[in-house]
């Protein structure tokens, strides 16, 4: 794919992230009634970040993989994790009405998928949740749930099964995402720690992190 068909895909990918931010608009509603209240409403979130690195997301890809069905997959799994990531920033929430269901679509569309099976994204969801299973158990017992949950666990899983995972080393692709995800969360966590930005106390969003992970593994697919 050209340069400017690139361009015109991430334009797609825009509209895409745009769409997104509005989903997430829509679905932040049934948190209006919530003790204490949830920050609702547009914001840099939805109407700039999530367009934008809907933009970056398709264009790069599109360079990367040409044309196809894998391409238009992973341009999905994009938006996926978009939203993810949004919602997460603003709200600390990964919602199951986004992860269960796409970790269905994700089997079903795993055949189209570059380097993926069923098999492949079956073993992908199995490690994502009993890697992150742990994390979930000692933050429900030290922080009462905040920092990693088990939405988290969810979105590992889902992880899993968009990148899938294989007994070759040349196809670990969920475990690669993990830590990936991990390694960035700790780099990230270091630098706010050292900036002051945060305490030793306080819980972050472990959601973006594992999205970042499984955006670059996906690209290298």
């Amino acid at each position: 794919m050209t340069p400017l068909e690139s361009l015109a895909w991430g334009g797609l990918g825009l509209a895409g992230g745009a769409l997104m931010g509005q989903l997430s608009l829509y679905l932040e509603r049934a948190l209006k009634d919530e003790d204490p209240p949830f920050k609702l409403g547009a914001g840099p979130l939805e109407l700039l970040l999530l367009p934008l690195l809907g933009f970056v997301g398709f264009g790069a890809f599109a360079l990367r993989q040409g044309m196809g069905p894998g391409l238009l997959v992973h341009s999905l799994w994009i938006l996926v994790l978009l939203q993810i990531l949004g919602f997460d920033l603003k709200h600390r929430l990964v919602l199951d009405v986004i992860t269960l269901p796409t970790i269905a679509l994700a089997l079903a569309l795993a055949n189209l998928s570059p380097d993926l099976s069923v098999i492949r994204a079956l073993f992908g969801i199995l490690l994502g949740g009993l890697l992150m299973l742990p994390f979930a158990v000692v933050s429900e017992i030290f922080h009462d749930g905040q920092g990693f949950g088990w939405g988290d666990v969810k979105l590992a899983m889902l992880i899993g099964a968009i990148t899938g995972m294989s007994l070759s080393y040349g196809a670990l692709y969920a475990l690669w995402a993990l830590i990936a995800g991990t390694l960035i969360g700790g780099v990230v966590t270091i630098l706010l720690l050292v900036t002051r930005r945060v305490g030793l106390r306080d819980a972050l969003p472990y959601g973006p992190y594992l999205v970042a992970g499984a955006g670059l593994i996906l690209y290298f697919m």
